[in-house]
């Protein structure tokens, strides 16, 4: 196995657990017929992972989940399962296994999650002159689309939502849920400017120092790229303040105009075009995805009315541009009947309004 180096050195235990399961789950995974390859992606198999030191001065412990990525011909359920079982009793995180179609990954487009994935991992098993076949644009950021950015600031959004009831009292959620999804924005403000402008990275570190050097920047910049560089520090040594819901309303509400000002900023430039606010984008009547063809985006809608979960009619655009069109204006606070007629739920309000987009978003990412 050649797994990454995980985190820094000065935990040799912690170390020696993960290495001892990613051990274990390669051997398990080597006996799948088919197998092209086992990754670990995420912090650790990028060598950026997290570990928490509790305040109570209790041992350290790792804090992100861990993420695999498993190219072989489908896999029982239940093998899955007690894998990610054995490593969340080993370990005490959440283990995540995907599998995935081999055909379909050497088939794909570049996108942040494949630049990522095949740009740093853990090579948990597998063949590594597959990876190596894979088209060399894949591991390319310049190829990474514009349209990346956007679709991070989109998925930090929707938790977004969920994140601001919670700080009004609304909702409840885990002990520090927030706190790492607030953090993850900060790194996501920043993240998607680079996507935007061709300059990502796959490293934390590496992007927070580009940061400074970008001619062309958004709103508040400097006041974002404060933020990413507490992003890249939560990161490594996440905390967890404990403060109530109520203490958070403020921050909040500053990531919350400065996701409107960015994801406007960006979506203006990939577009071409100029949004004097959120009503300004939510009208737009072009395709927000013009590279998509229409034909298959009126197709991809009749197969869609099956299910129970489906948008109004797009026209000719994708339907994931009536979630982002409602999103904004949701992030906006402007739960008026624009939002609701977007995603087709014309007397929805509030709390609901907000889970139908997220239900929605769920079937178009």
């Amino acid at each position: 196995m050649n797994a990454c180096v995980l985190f820094p050195s000065e935990e040799p235990q912690l170390r020696s657990q993960l290495e001892a399961y990613l051990e274990w789950l390669g051997n398990q995974a080597a006996e799948i017929p088919g197998l092209k390859a086992f990754l670990l992606a995420g912090g650790y198999g990028r060598g950026e992972g997290g570990i928490f030191f509790p305040p109570d001065g209790s041992p350290p412990r790792l804090y992100n989940d861990l993420e695999f990525y498993l190219f072989a011909p489908p896999v029982a359920p239940g093998v899955i399962a007690s894998w990610a079982h054995e490593g969340e009793n080993r370990l005490g995180i959440e283990i995540e296994i995907k599998v995935m179609d081999p055909a379909a990954f050497e088939a794909a487009e570049p996108s942040m999650f494949y630049y990522d994935l095949l740009s740093r991992h853990g090579f948990v098993a597998g063949d590594q002159s597959w990876i190596d076949s894979l088209p060399a644009e894949l591991s390319e950021a310049a190829a990474i689309p514009p349209e990346e950015g956007s679709r991070l600031l989109v998925n930090r959004g929707m938790s977004l939502l969920r994140c601001h009831r919670w700080s009004q009292g609304e909702i409840e959620l885990p002990a520090g849920f927030c706190e790492r999804i607030l953090s993850k924005l900060q790194l996501a403000l920043g993240d998607s400017v680079l996507c935007a402008l061709g300059t990502y990275h796959w490293s934390c570190l590496e992007r927070n120092r580009r940061l400074s050097a970008l001619q062309e920047v958004p709103p508040d910049w400097d006041l974002l790229c404060a933020w990413h560089a507490e992003g890249v520090a939560f990161k490594f040594r996440p905390t967890d303040s404990g403060l109530p819901p109520s203490d958070w309303a403020k921050p909040i509400d500053l990531l919350r105009r400065a996701w409107l000002s960015t994801f406007l900023w960006i979506e203006a430039r990939r577009l071409s075009t100029g949004f004097s606010g959120p009503a300004s984008y939510a009208s737009f009547s072009k395709k927000l995805f013009p590279e998509e063809p229409a034909l298959k985006n009126v197709i991809r809608q009749i197969r869609d009315l099956r299910r129970r979960e489906h948008l109004p009619f797009c026209g000719g655009d994708h339907p994931r541009s009536r979630i982002w069109k409602a999103l904004v204006l949701l992030l906006n606070g402007s739960f008026d009947p624009e939002a609701s007629n977007l995603l087709g739920a014309p007397t929805l309000r509030g709390i609901a309004l907000e889970e139908r987009c997220r239900a929605l978003w769920k079937h178009y990412p």
